[in-house]
Parts: C-alpha cells; sequence; structure tokens
C-alpha cells in the first residue's frame, strides 16, 4: 500500500499546508491587488468587488481541485494529474482579468496616475502570477518534468 510510510498527521499538516498556499494566499494577493487597483485607476468599487467574489469562488474551487496536481506522487489514480493541472491553472486567471479591466477603465477614462509606474507595476504583478502560478505551475506538475 503506498501510504505504509505516513501518518494521519503528515497528511494533515499536508492538506494544511497545501490548501493554504492554494487557497488563502491567493485570496491575500486578490484582495491586495484589487485594493491597489482602485485606489490607483480609480476603477468602480461596487465592480471590483464583483470581481472579487468571482475570484474568491475560483480560488477555493481551483484551489481544492488544483492540489490533486499532487495526488500522482502519493500513488492515488493518473487521472488526478490532469485534473489538479487545470484546475491549479485557473487559479491566477481571474485577478489577471480584474487587472485588466482596471487597466482599460483607466484608459477609456482618459484619467493618468500622477505615478504611471505604480500602476503598471500592479497591473504587471498580476501577469505575471499568470505566467509564474499558471503557466510555470503547470509545467513542474508533469511527472516526466518531476523525475
Amino acid at each position: 500500500m503506498p501510504y505504509d510510510n505516513y501518518t494521519i498527521e503528515t497528511f494533515y499538516r499536508w492538506w494544511t499546508i497545501h490548501l493554504w498556499v492554494e487557497g488563502v494566499w491567493e485570496m491575500i494577493q486578490a484582495s491586495m491587488l484589487a485594493f491597489l487597483l482602485i485606489r490607483l485607476s480609480g476603477a468602480d468599487r461596487e465592480v471590483m468587488e464583483k470581481r472579487l467574489y468571482v475570484i474568491a469562488g475560483l480560488v477555493f474551487m481551483a484551489g481544492i481541485l488544483g492540489t490533486a496536481h499532487h495526488y500522482y506522487w502519493t500513488g492515488v489514480p493518473a487521472y488526478w494529474l490532469p485534473i489538479g493541472g487545470f484546475f491549479s491553472v485557473l487559479e491566477p486567471v481571474a485577478p489577471v482579468g480584474m487587472a485588466i479591466y482596471a487597466y482599460s477603465a483607466m484608459r477609456r477614462s482618459g484619467a493618468a496616475h500622477p505615478n504611471g509606474l505604480d500602476i503598471h507595476w500592479t497591473v504587471g504583478s498580476a501577469i505575471y502570477t499568470m505566467f509564474g502560478a499558471g503557466l510555470l505551475g503547470l509545467a513542474h506538475t508533469w511527472p516526466s518534468v518531476n523525475q
């Protein structure tokens, strides 16, 4: 049986850490991103709050199922790897959509923040999250990459 070397406490710690990384950290990032985008771009707060609700739902659904990209190494069936990889990649999609919305709303209104570097750094951090957590996160979940 593949679980001989593991105890219940080990699995509990593993789940706690991975759900924290896959869920809570994404929510902290999305909240900080929404705050900065509202303050810097002048985007509508009500729209950004609705986007945060979408992000919350997507992050927690994708976070729980996205954790499954680790299951392959614990001896469960191999079909969990693509399921976990797909949902893990979905997590950063919503914050990137929120950043694109705020940036386009700012451009449409003609308003410009006095320090353009701030807004570009904020939008850029969301885009880098998409590449780092999304693309590179997917790339390292495949068994052939990990071996």
